[in-house]
């Protein structure tokens, strides 16, 4: 069973449970908080492990601002994270200082699904 640290929505920081100890997460939520992180993170910032995350240097970040692009580089990120079986992004709009929304589909390995959106 997969545990991780509990991460706020706001800042994405630690949090505290009621006893003031760090809180935590498992099971299906902890992998879904993964698959966020994974898509949060650029290749090489890990310092654990530094072929996690998307690669910022294969268009990501150009002129053209590909969805499609990013919607595949998410997908094989997310692919990446244990517990997970199958993922679908889907990009929904390119906003104002080109923030891109969306919502990403997992299926896990013991056959549940969930989503999250970005």
């Amino acid at each position: 069973m997969t545990t991780s640290l509990t991460l706020n929505e706001r800042g994405w920081d630690l949090t505290l449970d009621g006893a003031g100890n760090l809180a935590t997460l498992s099971g299906h939520a902890a992998t879904l908080q993964d698959v966020a992180s994974a898509l949060q993170t650029w290749i090489g910032e890990c310092f654990y492990d530094l072929s996690q995350g998307l690669p910022y240097d294969s268009g990501l970040l150009g002129p053209t601002d590909s969805p499609s692009l990013f919607a595949a580089q998410a997908e094989a990120a997310a692919l990446q994270v244990p517990g997970v079986a199958a993922v679908r992004c889907v990009p929904q709009a390119l906003g104002p200082g080109r923030q891109l929304s969306g919502v990403v589909g997992v299926t896990f390995t013991d056959g549940g699904t969930a989503h999250v959106n970005f």
